[in-house]
């Protein structure tokens, strides 16, 4: 409102001292009209306002606020009259002096129907919910009236968040929009990362843009090129088509630092069409720079990411299992104070963080803190802060409803919270009810899972179900990290676990294991895997299962280049765990941190240096070229 006030400064200077209202024509108002009374509001002579009533009080009101639908479409006249009637209720004069002061008849229904909206609006100022109806309503029916009279050109930057994270009351009807209106909801794998903004896009045209008129919004840069934004670049969306070969799209991802929005940015151009749609080009400009400027241009290629895998390993890699809130699951071992212990029973505590957010961050632990529990329910468990190139860490123990003699989650309706309790130790039973109260009550309120759906999500742990004490029949596994700088180690060890910050790959042998670890850790793969990996909202790159989408093809035994990288890896590991302990060693003797993050820089340095570490990127680029 302000920036609309300078820009019309001149406009409103040459109006001073004239007989004339001047009202700033910007609103707060619910662009997508996702209130369903909305579709045919301007339908009715009157514009019906219902009036949401306090939940304690005890009357049955379902009062209405109603305006005359001649009114609301003359936005001047009804601004004027909205603005005198919030100010006169604000002060405590009389409302109905402003309906005289806009020229309103002393009689008729229009006057009869506005006389009634007064009364409600006293009796709303005198309950103490005062003058703020006068701006919602204001505002409320401002898009539709707009609608209604279509315009040339829409700009915007619509929100970007997924459906998951709007509220509980809208994410039916965003869903039912973007699925049986628009037709742009991609789901499956994708159902996870779907935004509003394709939508938020999609519903300001279909509502507010004349057929031949041009839009263009700000959006994340996944729209380019991401699987979730496949169905809307396709330009068909439902009751309109559009076409995106107006002008091609900008490419913001290379402006640096890119922190201006939380995630890399991109702008679509289209124009609303009555012919066929015109998807969005694979091509887009894109603009390099320094925030601030000055930039340049230039023609990108962009890659679609929404396609099949390349690689027969895109469909054996999975993720790990979703082993959060952390603080209810890792935990540090303590030393037991009793003199006679029983051989199963260990004492834990919560691993606490710095990282933690709200609310577990200000959670009391106390009833979770220096307890025993039975040693067959603390499992190892690998993570991202577990893995460097080449090599794992220390994995974290975990206290997990795993079966003490199977392994596997062993569900059951109607049993303890999910689960058989005849499987779970006592101690392990009592916890398992204390941490789904825990859960119940501080989940986000847009999460309608309970503690063991959110801990099996798609099945990723019920998928690795370990024996904790069977290692005969051991499967060699090949984890990665979820994001970031590919990275990737072997584990040997079919009994540890692996969390939602890994992908893991089980093998037919120890030589494919190396070959992987190869092929995964090279900077050959990182350079041909950045045009296929979105920017995350800390300047990580989401790796997700986006190498398969590479031509990797399976490991061959009978192909020599495939076991020469198999034996390049085999050294490159071996040293890779003497330099890991060389490094740890002198910076634990210097006082300097072993962070992992300190100690995969030094072994990518190492790398980069070694003969190993170059052998590998020869071999790897004979297999990618």
């Amino acid at each position: 409102r302000a920036t609309w006030t300078f820009a019309a400064r001149e406009a409103l200077e040459r109006a001073r001292g004239a007989e004339v209202d001047v009202t700033v024509p910007i609103y707060l108002g619910d662009s997508l009209q996702l209130r369903t009374e909305s579709r045919d509001m301007l339908a009715r002579q009157n514009i019906p306002i219902p009036v949401e009533e306090d939940p304690t009080d005890d009357l049955e009101r379902n009062r209405v606020l109603e305006f005359p639908r001649a009114l609301v479409e003359q936005a001047d006249w009804f601004d004027g009259l909205m603005t005198r009637l919030a100010s006169a209720i604000e002060t405590g004069e009389d409302p109905s002096l402003a309906l005289h002061d806009t020229h309103i008849p002393e009689s008729g229904p229009e006057r009869e129907t506005l006389d009634r909206t007064i009364k409600t609006l006293i009796e709303l100022r005198d309950e103490g919910r005062d003058h703020i109806w006068v701006y919602y309503t204001r505002n409320l029916v401002r898009p539709v009236a707009l609608s209604k009279s279509k315009v040339d050109v829409v700009l915007g930057n619509p929100p970007w968040l997924t459906y998951s994270r709007t509220q509980a009351v809208v994410r039916s009807e965003l869903e039912r929009q973007s699925k049986s209106i628009y037709e742009i909801w991609t789901g499956g794998r994708q159902a996870a990362n779907q935004d509003v903004a394709g939508l938020f896009f999609a519903r300001c045209v279909d509502l507010y843009l004349k057929p031949g008129g041009v839009a263009a919004m700000v959006l994340p840069h996944s729209a380019l090129q991401s699987g979730q934004y496949r169905d809307w670049r396709d330009g068909s969306w439902g009751p309109i088509n559009v076409d995106f070969t107006i002008r091609l799209p900008w490419d913001l991802e290379r402006i640096e630092p890119n922190t201006f929005f939380p995630i890399p940015a991109c702008v679509a151009f289209l124009r609303r069409v009555d012919g066929d749609a015109k998807p969005l080009p694979a091509v887009a400009d894109r603009w390099r720079g320094k925030q601030g400027g000055p930039f340049t241009q230039e023609r990108a290629q962009l890659v679609d990411t929404s396609g099949g895998y390349a690689s027969p390993y895109g469909d054996r890699a999975r993720n790990g299992a979703t082993i959060r809130p952390r603080l209810l699951f890792f935990v540090r071992r303590e030393e037991s104070g009793v003199a006679v212990r029983a051989a199963d029973i260990v004492k834990v505590s919560p691993r606490r963080s710095g990282r933690e957010k709200a609310p577990w961050k200000a959670l009391d632990l106390a009833e979770l803190t220096s307890r025993p529990i039975e040693a067959a329910h603390v499992r190892d468990v690998h993570l991202g802060a577990t893995l460097v190139p080449y090599a794992l860490l220390a994995p974290w123990e975990a206290v997990l409803p795993l079966s003490r003699r199977s392994g596997e989650l062993a569900k059951k309706d109607g049993g303890l919270l999910g689960l058989d309790p005849a499987h779970l130790g006592d101690r392990m039973r009592r916890r398992w009810r204390l941490i789904n109260k825990l859960w119940d009550e501080h989940k986000g309120a847009n999460n309608k899972l309970d503690l063991l759906d959110n801990l099996d999500y798609l099945r990723k742990l019920s998928a690795q179900h370990p024996s904790p004490d069977d290692s005969s029949a051991n499967v060699v596994r090949v984890v990665y990290g979820k994001a970031g700088r590919p990275t990737a180690a072997i584990v040997d060890d079919s009994r540890v676990l692996i969390d939602y910050t890994l992908y893991w790959i089980e093998t037919a042998s120890g030589e494919e294991a190396n070959w992987l670890t190869a092929v995964l850790n090279s900077d050959v793969l990182r350079d041909k895997l950045r045009p296929l990996m979105p920017k995350g909202q800390f300047g990580d790159r989401d790796i997700e299962k986006h190498p398969w989408r590479l031509p990797i093809p399976l490991f061959d035994p009978a192909d020599a280049l495939h076991r020469e990288i198999a034996a390049a890896a085999s050294a490159t590991t071996q040293a890779a765990a003497a330099v890991l302990r060389e490094s740890r060693a002198d910076r634990t003797a210097a006082g300097k941190s072993t962070d992992v993050r300190v100690l995969r820089a030094d072994l990518r340095t190492w790398l980069a240096q070694s003969a190993e570490g170059q052998e590998i990127e020869h071999l790897v680029a004979q297999l990618l070229k």
